[in-house]
């Protein structure tokens, strides 16, 4: 999976919702595995800024950290750096722990 880039909480929300329910399998172990090479689920750490729908990725967007599932055999780690475009007042933090 990739690193959000000019894109809405909801979108990226729903992206990582599908991923984990085709992409991934869940063993006995608790943990989620790629479906298609079986190796282990890794999670990694990426600093979103986020932007107003009017702003261009310009300005200073307030940085939110988001884990960013990956399958390390099959996918290039994540960016560590992306971007949210938001209404005024949304609230990134409360939207991604829902």
């Amino acid at each position: 999976m990739h690193t959000p880039h000019h894109t809405s909480v909801e979108s990226f929300a729903a992206e990582v919702a599908t991923f984990l329910a085709i992409a991934c399998l869940e063993h006995p172990d608790k943990h989620m595995h790629c479906a298609q090479c079986g190796t282990r689920i890794k999670w990694e750490v990426a600093f979103i800024s986020t932007h107003c729908l009017t702003e261009l990725c310009i300005g200073t967007g307030k940085i939110t950290p988001v884990d960013v599932p990956y399958c390390p055999q099959c996918e290039e780690i994540p960016y560590e750096r992306g971007c949210f475009h938001v209404r005024d007042g949304q609230n990134v933090a409360a939207q991604l722990a829902s």
